[in-house]
């Protein structure tokens, strides 16, 4: 009798649950069914966190000032799957044809080894070599269940689409472990990217297909309550490493080769902050490994794997000193950066010019404001060479490169000239002209020269050389009997189209110094205890000034604020890479504005008025030095 009344309200149940999905309840309740269980269950799992121990205690990498307990992502976990498999039990079968139940049980399985490895972590601290293991057991768990990214590319060979595979759900899971360092930051961008996919699935007509996400999304909304800051719990790798699998798993479910666009970009873009992130920070730590030890912020080489403050919360954080102010607007990016991809998958055709534009955007951005410390650090591993090295690897770079920019522009002279290209052709002619060319630059001594101290001479005697090569082969290939109708136009284009790649490659040390030394100077400004000094004169002893710190570069410690010089002509003007306030008389308006502590004098000048420089100049309280680069008998 009780079995049968149970099994009524059951049944009576079900059926009230399934007229009300009918309508569109289902969603409803998948959101907030899911944010209440989180809601409930977090601060059970912050006590239970507190009592093993799993405490996040302050040091000097992490921004806490008090311990607070990790691990408590469980209860995201735990609300994800409660609701996920109550709402299946309430449906009486699968989500949809894509969310099977093969795959949920599957999902678990490896979502729960997943959580497993970060309880370990947040417990004991895991080496990073065995949790990577467990995370790409994890990925293969879930590749056997029929997650494959290679359904939505391409038709990729079975090892190649299980490695690709590995590969994006084990770099997604450890984006979102590396950006979890701020209170609600990580929770945060999966609950967005969690709508924003929902989101493009609705566009598409795959409104099914929603609601893992947005049983998702309410299981991060219900935690965030107590992981915004002031944040009561951590999410711990426990967390972490669940919401990237999340994020990049679900999207390889519903995607589909027709819409490659959404299935593909609207994922990326979701999860575009993490990715960056992850992908600054491999950039940055193995720059810095390879960096000498004395150009290393503790005076010794710096590892891989080192844990570092660099990351993109940390940067904003330094900015704007609040940790809310700076999550807000990695949110309102990662918001942008949604719309952006959902919008891409309702333009179809136009989506590749939306993105292209986007990504234009995206590397002003980031070289002008987020790779600084990047930027620099590669400039400090390019610039830092011994002479030994310069010595036996800079020449046969040149060599190479002239080779390969001869034979490339010979390659395209023709194809633009639409003469014949084939096998033989390739092997008869094509030597002709590269050998005399190259012949003809050794014969100059263009490897004999060094190139980071050149001057306009120099490079009129490559051209020179260039030139002559050319018409010399020109004239081989007319002796030999192997002239064409276009002999002159290709003699021509190909000089032209050498002349680029020859110069570049010997002007681009001179480049990598001046962008280095910007990228120091834009570095150092955030620095409260670099010297910012004032140039008083911009003529030939300003330019050997800074070519003297360009040496001194990544260890500087000294910023150059502009320019001070007499000629009023000059005024506004820039002179290499420095604006010209001004002259003497706007010195004391200058100092105020930008907090100046020294100045520089690089021009002759005679004592009386160097001491009428050096009186105004300490009224001021500035520091007063003189740039003497002059010949002396000893």
């Amino acid at each position: 009798m009780t079995a049968n009344w149970a099994t009524d309200l059951f049944d009576s149940s079900q059926n009230f649950f399934l007229h009300a999905t009918s309508n569109g309840a289902k969603y409803v309740f998948a959101f907030l069914g899911a944010f209440v269980v989180s809601l409930l269950l977090t601060p059970l799992c912050r006590e239970g966190a507190r009592r093993m121990g799993m405490i996040d205690r302050p040091d000097a990498r992490r921004i806490n000032k008090i311990p607070i307990p990790r691990g408590g992502g469980l209860a995201v976990f735990v609300a994800f799957h409660a609701v996920l498999w109550g709402l299946v039990l309430i449906l009486g079968g699968p989500l949809s044809a894509r969310f099977s139940l093969e795959w949920q049980v599957r999902f678990l399985t490896a979502s729960s080894l997943l959580v497993a490895i970060g309880l370990a972590d947040d417990k004991t601290s895991l080496r990073p070599g065995v949790k990577l293991f467990g995370q790409a057991a994890v990925a293969t768990i879930l590749f056997l269940s029929g997650v494959h990214v290679g359904g939505i590319v391409v038709a990729f060979p079975p090892w190649l689409d299980y490695l690709v595979t590995v590969f994006w759900i084990v770099g997604a899971i450890n984006a979102f472990n590396l950006i979890d360092g701020m209170d609600g930051l990580a929770t945060g961008l999966a609950f967005i990217a969690a709508v924003g996919l929902s989101g493009g699935l609705l566009f598409m007509g795959q409104s099914a297909d929603t609601l893992p996400y947005l049983i998702f999304a309410g299981a991060c909304l219900g935690f965030l309550r107590y992981n915004f800051h002031p944040a009561s719990v951590f999410l711990g790798d426990t967390g972490s490493m669940f919401l990237g699998l999340c994020i990049a798993t679900f999207p390889l479910m519903t995607g589909t080769r027709k819409e490659l666009v959404a299935s593909l970009g609207v994922p990326l873009l979701a999860m575009g902050v993490p990715i960056f992130d992850t992908m600054l920070a491999i950039w940055r730590r193995t720059v810095r490994a390879l960096l000498p030890a004395e150009f290393g912020a503790a005076q010794h080489r710096v590892h891989v794997m080192q844990p570092d403050k660099e990351h993109l919360h940390h940067r904003i954080l330094r900015k704007t000193l609040n940790q809310r102010t700076a999550a807000v607007i990695l949110y309102s990016i990662s918001v942008l950066l949604v719309a952006l991809g959902v919008g891409g998958s309702l333009l179809h055709n136009r989506a590749p010019g939306l993105f292209l534009i986007a990504f234009i955007i995206a590397i002003v951005v980031v070289v002008r404001h987020l790779a600084r410390v990047e930027l620099w650090d590669t400039g400090r591993l390019l610039s830092q060479e011994t002479v030994a090295r310069r010595h036996g690897v800079f020449v046969p770079i040149y060599i190479g490169v002239d080779v390969c920019a001869l034979c490339a522009a010979w390659l395209a002279s023709r194809w633009l000239l639409e003469m014949p290209l084939n096998r033989s052709v390739i092997l008869s002619l094509l030597p002709m002209y590269v050998v005399p060319v190259f012949v003809g630059l050794v014969l100059a001594k263009t490897y004999w020269r060094v190139w980071g101290r050149a001057q306009i001479r120099d490079f009129a005697l490559l051209f020179a050389a260039l030139v002559l090569s050319v018409v010399v082969a020109a004239g081989f290939v007319f002796l030999v009997g192997e002239a064409e109708p276009k002999i002159i136009q290709l003699t021509l284009l190909f000089a032209a189209l050498s002349l680029f790649p020859l110069a570049g490659i010997r002007l681009w040390r001179d480049s990598v110094q001046g962008i280095l030394q910007m990228l120091e100077r834009r570095v150092l400004m955030d620095k409260e205890d670099a010297e910012r000094i004032f140039i008083y004169g911009g003529g030939v002893r300003f330019r050997s000034f800074i070519r003297e710190m360009a040496i001194r570069s990544g260890t500087n410690k000294r910023l150059i604020l502009g320019i001070i010089d007499d000629d009023l002509h000059l005024k506004g003007r820039i002179i290499a890479g420095y604006t010209v306030f001004g002259s003497l008389h706007d010195l004391p308006e200058l100092v105020a504005k930008w907090h100046a502590d020294s100045l520089v004098v690089t021009c002759l000048l005679d004592p009386k008025k160097q001491q009428r420089v050096a009186e105004k100049a300490e009224t001021l309280g500035l520091l007063v030095s003189v740039w003497q680069c002059e010949e002396k008998t000893l």
